[in-house]
């Protein structure tokens, strides 16, 4: 529905509230409104301990239902397809297909 235009998304007024030190917004959170429901989309990385002192950044999505104030009161769980999702959603945010679409215009 988002591909479709059917769902709209804007960027989120409410950044999210992550973990200091252990996981970081990465881009911009998005979020929408539907029947009533706000809904908030992002992406973050998150630490993995290897050791005690050794770690990686691996990259997630994260799908949450919020509340007026923007705090998570249901977090979706993660599957793949919410990559897609978010791809879809940073496109259709970003106006790129108008610009482009306006640019091409002879």
């Amino acid at each position: 529905m988002t591909k479709k235009g059917q769902i709209s998304w804007q960027e989120s007024f409410h950044t999210p509230i992550l973990p200091d030190g252990i996981e970081r917004l990465v881009d911009l959170a998005y979020s929408t409104t539907i029947k009533e429901k706000s809904f908030r989309l992002y992406k973050y990385n998150t630490k993995h301990f290897t050791d005690e002192y050794e770690y990686y950044w691996s990259e997630r999505i994260r799908f949450e239902l919020i509340d007026n104030d923007g705090n998570c009161t249901f977090e979706f769980p993660y599957e793949y397809s919410l990559n897609d999702l978010y791809d879809a959603v940073r496109e259709s945010s970003s106006g790129i297909n108008e610009f482009i679409d306006d640019f091409l215009k002879p």
